[in-house]
């Protein structure tokens, strides 16, 4: 028996000793593999106290030389394998280092190797004892090839057996070569590792970076798609696709199952300079890693687009898939997509759905284009309680519903049409001949207003809807976050316009005006005429009246606080125009007055109308909506039905007649 020393510090092997298992074993797989191996065996054994008590891996290769077995233990960084770069059956040479065989010891603490070569059978034996000494004995006859790694004295019992899933991390490593090489066979624990049949299909992109000094690096990344699920994961490799990290592919692509594989020669540097640790450290490998991810990204868009492209062709065939032709406008492209989205995802994961019968599967369906259309922030409740998914398939819906803007599009989109519908139906009631005669302000226009304050900007909110001037003053106080019961008795006094009368306030709106403190408010008091009546003297004298009570009550009086009274009708009477286009002034401002601030406007409804589009004529054209007639008397219908009056409901009614005889 020979005994001879390891040329290499003794820190150094020990932190080579100190790999992770799937380190460990994957080296020695590599060895083989780089050994010309057609057959790897990893076995293990149980003892009487432990669960783990021997591991095994036999390959069939080339074995060691027993004239070289010396030289091989002695340096560790001296590798055969430097000086050429493929095996004799011209595999790609993977370890370069001789370092691979010394993570053995992150096993157990003896290792044996067992080599049968050229005619000759002899161990190598090491010890975590004595990491620098190794013992060769005297060789004897034998027929065979190969060589059998023995690990004994096992560290503990290691999750490494194929019930762990120990076996998929080792699919996952040599993939490629178990893909590409039919005459690599790979049994772990009595599996069958056979990834030709569970690879679903492997693409190749090229890559080529630079820093930001200019530097250009290259890589070759390998994206392998499985027919099975797998855990999903990027994995480095030095050339020749020796896999050295795993990290996180940090992309979405649902429904495909993936690994990939980013081969680069600059990862081979780091490997020789012992750098590769740092690997998420190093700027070119992280431009090399976001190219790699961005690559993926694309690749997965294109084969989600051909994937359900050819699904809902199958659903078109079968007749049940819900949509035809093309769509009509923007609001229905986005619920498609918010459709097929969904569709998809069912099929991908329920297997209820792609089983049942082709009438229950356009049941389906049509109760998701039912619910898309009438919001999409109710799917999950459909998903749970009509398709009935498994919980955990409800969760990733719930959270790709909320990744997706398309939902929140189409709420947005519906509510701008939904808008401008009513602006158009707004005109239709207010300028049309008989239904403005009919239109009473407080029954019918006032409470259609009160629904839709929008018009008067998107910034307030209704505060009080036809009550007098004492509720404002109490609504005022409350927003500003007064206690009136500290207040003064004179607080609870009515408050009356300068003539000493009970004034009823229309509407009253408020808002906050975005500034730092944000303290500043605004209030915006409405006073409805019906369409027939113009704003005239007797109008503007009634408002002015309702703000000079506000303007001379000491209880309104806040710096902070800015008011505006507008009366809003068809047309304005000549002496209201006068009023409402003086010097210095802005248009429509007839009065100001101060101590509090108070404004009082005269309007059309021309001009809040025109102001209203104005505020949705972007969303309009980027929608490209036009509302017509149609559209805005079937909004009125269904929506503001219930505050017309006969007349009213009759006119609109007549106006549809004589649409669809225009038609």
């Amino acid at each position: 028996m020979e005994t001879f020393e390891v040329v290499v510090e003794k820190d150094h092997i020990e932190s080579l000793a100190k790999a992770k298992p799937i380190n460990a074993i994957s080296e020695l797989i590599w060895n083989a593999y780089d050994a010309d191996a057609n057959e790897v065996r990893i076995e293990f054994e149980e003892g009487i106290l432990t669960k783990l008590s021997l591991i095994r891996v036999i390959d069939n290769g080339t074995g060691i030389p027993y004239g070289d077995a010396a030289r091989l233990f002695k340096s560790i960084g001296g590798s055969w394998k430097r000086m050429k770069r493929r095996t004799d059956q011209g595999r790609s040479i993977h370890g370069t280092k001789g370092q691979g065989r010394m993570k053995a010891f992150a096993l157990g603490t003896t290792v044996s190797w067992i080599s049968h070569c050229e005619g000759k059978r002899f161990t190598v034996v090491g010890s975590v004892d004595n990491l620098k000494q190794f013992h060769v004995s005297e060789t004897i006859t034998t027929p065979s090839r190969g060589c059998t790694v023995e690990i004994t004295n096992i560290a503990k019992d290691f999750q490494i057996r194929s019930e762990h899933g120990f076996a998929d991390l080792i699919r996952d490593i040599f993939a490629l070569q178990l893909y590409e090489d039919n005459s690599f066979t790979l049994i772990y624990d009595g599996v069958d590792i056979d990834a030709s049949e569970a690879i679903e299909s492997v693409t190749p992109v090229t890559l080529s970076t630079q820093t930001e000094d200019g530097v250009e690096y290259s890589a070759k990344l390998e994206i392998v798609e499985w027919r099975k699920r797998v855990q999903r994961k990027l994995l480095l490799c030095l050339p020749g696709r020796f896999s050295f990290h795993e990290i996180a592919p940090g992309i979405q692509a649902r429904g495909f199952y993936f690994t990939a594989y980013l081969t680069a020669d600059h990862f081979g540097q780091l490997a020789e300079e012992n750098r590769e640790g740092l690997i998420e450290l190093d700027p070119p490998s992280l431009t090399l890693i976001d190219a790699a991810k961005d690559a993926m990204r694309s690749h997965f868009r294109e084969r989600e687009a051909e994937r359900s492209r050819v699904k809902i062709e199958e659903w078109q065939a079968a007749g049940i898939y819900p949509y035809s032709g093309a769509a009509a406008n923007p609001i229905e492209r986005n619920e498609r997509q918010v459709f097929d989205v969904v569709a998809l995802n069912l099929s991908d994961y329920s297997t209820e759905f792609e089983s049942s019968p082709e009438k229950t599967q356009k049941l389906v369906f049509q109760l998701l284009k039912s619910t898309v259309e009438t919001g999409p922030s109710v799917l999950p409740n459909l998903l749970s309680e009509v398709i009935n998914l498994p919980p955990e398939r409800q969760e990733e819906m719930a959270n790709l519903l909320q990744k997706t803007t398309l939902s929140a599009i189409i709420e947005a989109a519906k509510e701008v049409t939904s808008r401008l519908d009513f602006i158009k139906a707004l005109q239709i009631l207010i300028y049309d001949p008989k239904s403005k005669r009919q239109l009473l302000e407080r029954s019918q226009l006032h409470r259609i207003i009160a629904r839709n304050c929008w018009l008067f900007g998107e910034q307030y909110n209704l505060v009080n809807d036809d009550e007098d001037l004492t509720s404002v003053l109490r609504a005022h106080l409350n927003l500003l976050g007064e206690d009136r019961s500290e207040l003064s008795p004179e607080v609870n006094e009515k408050v009356l316009d300068t003539e000493g009368k009970n004034a009823i306030v229309d509407l009253m709106l408020s808002q906050r005006i975005p500034l730092p403190d944000d303290q500043k408010r605004q209030h915006l008091v409405v006073e409805l005429k019906r369409p027939s009546q113009p704003v005239n003297e007797n109008a503007m004298s009634q408002i002015k009246r309702y703000a000079q009570a506000v303007a001379n009550d000491t209880r309104f009086k806040d710096n902070e606080v800015e008011w505006d009274f507008v009366a809003v009708s068809n047309s304005l009477s000549e002496g209201a125009r006068l009023d409402a286009n003086q010097r210095d002034r802005k248009p429509g401002l007839v009065a100001e007055y101060t101590g509090p601030n108070v404004r009082v406007w005269v309007k059309t409804w021309g001009q809040i109308v025109q102001e209203a589009e104005g505020r949705l004529t972007f969303y309009r054209r980027r929608l490209d909506y036009q509302a017509n007639d149609e559209q805005a008397l079937a909004y009125l219908r269904s929506v503001n039905a219930d505050l017309l009056s006969p007349e009213v409901r009759k006119r609109i009614s007549e106006l549809g007649e004589t649409q669809q005889a225009a038609e």
